[in-house]
Order: C-alpha cells, then structure tokens, then sequence
C-alpha cells in the first residue's frame, strides 16, 4: 500500500508510467471504462472503502487501484482483512480545487481504476468530462457522494 499527498504542480511524480501488462485499445480490444456514482451517508454502514474490494474484482487487467479522498487513510491491517494485501492500492489526498484535474491526469494515463470522493456539487459538465475519460482510457470508475 502508498499514500502519498500529490499537489498538482508537484514536479517529478507522474501518474502516466506504463505499467508491463498495460492493454492498449487497438481496432480488436477496444477497452471500454465505466462511470458509476454512488451516494453515502456520514454515519452509513457502507462507506467508501468498501468498495475497493468490488473495484479489484474489475482488475482482470492488473492495473492499479486508486482511491482519491480528502484525509481518509488507509491502513495495511485493513487491506488485508479485505484481501487486497496483494493488491497495488494507492491512496490520494483529494482537495475540492484540483479534484477534477486530478482525476483527468489519473484518467488519462490508464493504468489505474479509481474510488473518487467528490467534494461538494458535481456539475453535469464534469460528469461528462469524467464519464468520458473513463470511457476512452479503459478505466472503471467509482464516484461517491455524501449525503448528510
């Protein structure tokens, strides 16, 4: 497991490294992605970790799981009591100012399928924005909003 805080202007770390075994849509495989939003409680049984076991069941393509929430960390007894011990997770501090640059730059090096905890209102242009990224660069994604 990584945590690690990313500013978008931070130099030297880049999310768009290939990774060996990367599949790369041609005219035969084209990889498609997918966009799906969820809605959660604070005080919810389920919450946003959860689902990272559901995600690693969209792996077949041994990409990474990113998870990109504000000050949510994760813990390695936790990855292993939910069986992603194996699992390449990284965990990205996610700000309100940046958080559509950073899933586009996510997005876009396609490698990774994602758990994002959108803050505040999601306008519909970001959503298509994020709908189709996902889409074009194979990568499922996990949208989660919270309720009060």
């Amino acid at each position: 497991m990584r945590q690690l805080l990313l500013g978008m202007e931070e130099a030297g770390l880049s999310l768009s490294s290939q990774r060996p075994g990367r599949l790369t849509p041609t005219a035969g495989n084209a990889l498609r992605g997918s966009l799906t939003e969820v809605i959660v409680s604070e005080g919810g049984a389920i919450q946003p970790m959860h689902l990272l076991p559901m995600l690693a069941q969209c792996n077949a393509h041994k990409r990474w799981l990113m998870w990109l929430s504000p000050h949510r960390p994760m813990n390695k007894s936790w990855l292993e009591s939910m069986g992603l011990q194996h699992s390449p997770v990284i965990h990205l501090d996610l700000c309100n100012d940046t958080q559509l640059a950073l899933c586009s730059k996510v997005l876009a090096a396609g490698n990774s399928h994602m758990i994002v905890e959108w803050q505040g209102e999601l306008s519909s242009r970001e959503r298509q924005v994020i709908r189709q990224q996902a889409d074009q660069s194979g990568s499922h994604l996990v949208l989660i909003q919270r309720r009060p």
